[in-house]
């Protein structure tokens, strides 16, 4: 690409990364408050041509807040605050105020935990594991973690056979596999 080409990188997930790097693997470019998670900008030649967008609302449970930032070169914030005054929400001194005195302390001991950050990636993790067993006693079919990525809020379970075949018959018929949103108007 060319040097006109810029990135932005929503990066609001970053502290939620469920399969950080295991022992031994290389981690450049990893964050080291968010392992297993790549900043974009920090790749070769990216920092000057990227946007980092992030927000209180994922990473501190408060998506009401509706509080974020961006992080970039002087070259690419200067036009982003050149045009907030018209596009914003509006959010609180009050709330801009909390969040400014919540990232800091984000980095210190919580709840046993050595950060904040740790603490949130471990309740989801556990969250995805109860819901990732449940869904496989209920006979879906859920990614290996271990060899696909895995982060955010998602599971994307699938329906084996044998699930398929308990459904009752006139679950299966052709009214049910029609998807006008699906590629070629059916569902797979």
């Amino acid at each position: 690409a060319g040097p006109q080409c810029v990135v932005i990188s929503d990066e609001v997930y970053k502290y939620i990364v469920h399969s950080p790097p295991k022992d031994g693997e290389d981690t450049d470019g990893l964050a080291s408050s968010c392992p297993g998670h790549v900043h974009f900008a920090s790749l070769p030649g990216m920092w000057e041509r990227t946007i980092t967008v992030s927000s209180a609302g994922k990473t501190f449970s408060a998506t009401g807040w509706q509080v974020g930032w961006c992080i970039a070169p002087a070259h690419l914030i200067s036009p982003i605050h050149q045009i907030l005054p018209y596009v914003q929400f509006c959010a609180s001194t009050v709330i801009q105020e909390a969040l400014a005195r919540t990232l800091p302390r984000a980095d210190e001991p919580y709840e046993g935990y050595e950060t904040y950050y740790e603490y949130l990636n471990s309740k989801y993790r556990r969250k995805r594991d109860l819901l990732g067993k449940a869904l496989t006693e209920a006979g879906f079919a859920i990614p290996n973690y271990d060899v696909t990525p895995s982060g955010g809020f998602f599971i994307f379970a699938r329906i084996t056979p044998e699930l398929k075949a308990a459904l009752p018959a006139e679950r299966l018929g052709s009214k049910y596999s029609q998807n006008p949103a699906a590629p070629g108007g059916k569902a797979r």
